[in-house]
């Protein structure tokens, strides 16, 4: 039975036990390969054909969540009903908790108290109660369980004390009244500072999310200029584009010239000037000028759509370390429940002080929510997810943190990671006297041309400066880590054309080390080209970084030993670690050898290096195309200065890790001081409640220190 992929808005969710129990409310309806992501509020899930879609929302909101709406209404209305309940509760609580501190006589009546604290519980079994059925139900108790029993056991045993005892020593209504109106608050401060942690991944959704574009439309002869959906709008299709407005979607220029800001991805503020036939991405905006484009990808092939849908999916992704937090937040609640109980018997068998007992008993329930372990990891995450796509580092996995910094060897490829792919032709000679240079010129344009190789594109460059024409080609093939063969369309004797690296020569072996690129006709060599490449920016003071850091280097490359000798000197990798003229197989050969002893990081070009890089522990590519989105690395980098961002990389997986075990280390002392102080009854059930608020608040603040690291990093520089 065919499914489909759906994607659903979920609001309320505050933690991984809600996600919990959306998840299983899901599953429990048909829903297949559901993934729940409590920070971007999203269910992602195949639904079965047969099923209608209100089915699975049903069961969401039977749950207590609420799902968003095209136009939020939903949330806006849900928001705001949320905030009137929280003012009222306030209102409610502070006259109980000022009995407490200041000898009001009114304020001390049992009935008025009752009155005061009752609708704060009616209103928290409201919002908080379906949450918690639904999550026990789905047999993944959350802490709205925890806060729910220390709530209604306090006030049942408030109402005991004044029916049956008349006395004030057995009432708590204040208890009551400050755990709900104290949690309330602190889920309201918890989810504006979750929103915060996605901000960035939020405005690159934003910027993908332009609704209407001004399309150029001929009817009975007279051109006009209609407002029309981006999702009517086609490959080929014509928009105008004022200064001001965004690029809807990618296209080429086809009048007017303009200045662009593209700095949503490139990083970059400062606009670019674009003219005929030049590329616009959508997300960008137009600075200056108006120009007509005609559309190269529809919305949801556009670069900005594959970025925020590797970086969606990355969120989605789980890093070890928060699979186990969140094996650990399942079995907490029971737990809780279970040490409430103990605490609750031997507070009673040693004190036979009934009040008191459940008072601790209360406490340890109320501060042992274990939201702060749920937030840990998905938090310190999905900061830096949106750290790293905003300098162009997108990570396709949240494990690829992990695995970084845990690297300990690293394996570059040279021809376009080490150096920058641009090649300069030093020299060209024709061995034939058959071919005249300007035909094997024109014959190597037309075949280069197609080739998405570096090297390829530097010799179809350098033949396109010499005014040269191209020719019709058939039978084109393409054979990685050796070169191209063809046949020219008018050719009546078949010949058989390649051009690569010396591996296609049957003879002339000893001209190898003279040149880098051959031409062959028939396997007979015709000419040959000496190729000079360039050294990127940084790759020195980056690799001897790396080093620093007990890093082995690995020089990793396709290319001769004498241009692989030369590179591995000027930028620092020993002799002993140079691997040259190595075929993609024996790449992805070497890589599991390597495996055997250390944690591999693979960084190459992402397209002939794609076994190799799929082999190691992790990989990374320096890719600035379009087809981002099938690139086989784990990271990839699409920013200019590609080893400035290679090294913010590792720093940014290194100081993620260590906010992820900070978070988890509080959130484990939190609890573990936490709840044998309130079993002693050294902490009041409404001190409690007010510090449970604000120990998620901590751990979010603490995940949110990454975009202060981000920011201080940018002044150094």
């Amino acid at each position: 039975m065919p499914e489909d992929k759906t994607i659903l808005k979920v609001d309320g969710m505050t933690c991984t036990g809600c996600a919990a129990t959306v998840k299983n409310a899901l599953e429990k309806e048909g829903a297949k390969n559901v993934i729940v992501d409590f920070s971007m509020g999203e269910a992602v899930f195949q639904k079965p054909e047969n099923l209608p879609l209100e089915k699975f929302i049903k069961a969401i909101e039977k749950s207590g969540y609420i799902v968003k709406d095209d136009d939020d209404v939903n949330i806006h209305t849900h928001h705001q009903k949320v905030k009137v309940l929280f003012i009222i509760n306030v209102v409610l609580t502070v006259p109980l908790l000022l009995s407490m501190m200041i000898d009001i006589p009114l304020l001390h009546q049992s009935w008025i108290q009752f009155i005061l604290a009752t609708p704060v519980l009616i209103i928290g079994l409201y919002h908080f109660g379906e949450k918690a059925i639904q999550s026990i139900l789905h047999k993944s108790p959350s802490m709205d369980v925890l806060i729910l029993l220390g709530a209604i056991a306090s006030y049942v045993y408030s109402i005991i004390g004044w029916v049956f005892y008349h006395s004030h020593n057995y009432m708590f209504f204040e208890t009551t009244a400050s755990i709900i109106t104290f949690v309330m608050l602190g889920n309201l401060i918890e989810a504006y500072s979750v929103a915060k942690t996605t901000q960035e991944i939020q405005k690159l959704q934003k910027s993908n999310d332009i609704k209407y574009a001004t399309k150029k439309v001929e009817i009975n002869g007279d051109i006009q200029y209609d407002k029309v959906s981006v999702d009517d709008i086609f490959v080929g299709d014509i928009l105008l584009i004022k200064e001001g407005e965004q690029v809807p979607l990618d296209g080429k220029i086809l009048r007017g010239e303009v200045e662009v800001n593209e700095a949503i991805l490139t990083g970059e503020s400062i606009p670019v000037f674009k003219k005929e036939r030049d590329e616009l991405i959508a997300g960008s905006t137009i600075i200056k000028g108006n120009a007509e484009m005609y559309v190269t990808r529809k919305k949801s092939e556009t670069i900005l759509a594959q970025i925020v849908e590797i970086v969606k999916k990355a969120q989605r992704d789980k890093t070890d370390i928060q699979k186990l937090g969140d094996k650990i937040s399942a079995v907490f609640v029971p737990t809780v429940i279970g040490i409430g109980i103990v605490t609750f018997v031997l507070n009673y068998a040693i004190l036979h002080n009934m009040a008191e007992s459940i008072l601790r008993a209360i406490a340890v329930l109320v501060i042992s929510c274990p939201c702060a372990m749920g937030l840990a990891a998905p938090t310190a995450v999905a900061v830096a997810l949106g750290v790293a796509a905003k300098q162009r580092i997108l990570f396709k996995a949240s494990s690829a943190f992990e695995l970084i910094n845990k690297s300990d060897c690293i394996v570059f490829d040279k021809t376009g990671t080490l150096t920058t792919g641009n090649f300069v032709v030093e020299k060209m000679d024709v061995f034939s006297t058959e071919y005249s240079k300007e035909k094997v010129l024109s014959i190597v344009y037309s075949a280069e041309s197609r080739s998405l190789h570096p090297i390829a594109q530097s010799i179809a460059r350098y033949c396109s400066q010499q005014q040269t024409k191209g020719i019709l080609l058939i039978d084109f093939k393409e054979e990685k880590g050796l070169g191209i063969s063809f046949k020219l369309y008018d050719d009546s004797n078949n010949t058989v054309f390649k051009i690569g690296s010396f591996r296609i020569l049957k003879e002339d072996q000893y001209l190898k080390n003279d040149y880098d690129v051959f031409v062959t006709a028939n396997d007979v060599l015709i000419a040959a080209f000496k190729l000079k490449d360039e050294i990127r920016t940084g790759a020195q003071e980056t690799v001897q970084w790396l080093q620093n850091q007990g890093k082995k280097i690995i020089l990793l490359s396709g290319d001769k030993k004498e241009k692989c000798i030369e590179v591995a000197d000027y930028i620092g990798i020993s002799k002993e670690n140079v691997f040259y003229e190595q075929l993609p197989q024996e790449k992805l050969q070497k890589i599991e050898e390597l495996k055997q002893q250390f944690i591999v990081c693979m960084i190459g070009d992402g397209i002939n290096d794609a076994p190799a890089m799929a082999t190691a522990n992790v990989s990374i590519s320096f890719n600035n195309s379009a087809s981002i989105a099938i690139d086989s690395a784990q990271i990839i980098i699409s920013h200019q200065d590609v080893f400035e961002k290679l090294k913010m990389t590792f720093e940014l997986s290194k100081i993620t890790i260590q906010k992820i075990k900070q978070n988890y280390f509080w959130a484990f002392f939190y609890n573990t001081i936490a709840i044998p102080i309130a079993a002693l009854g050294f902490l009041r059930p409404i001190v409690a409640s007010l510090s449970m608020a604000f120990s998620d608040v901590i751990v979010v603040g603490n995940s949110l220190g990454l975009y202060r690291w981000a920011k201080t990093l940018k002044e150094k520089k």
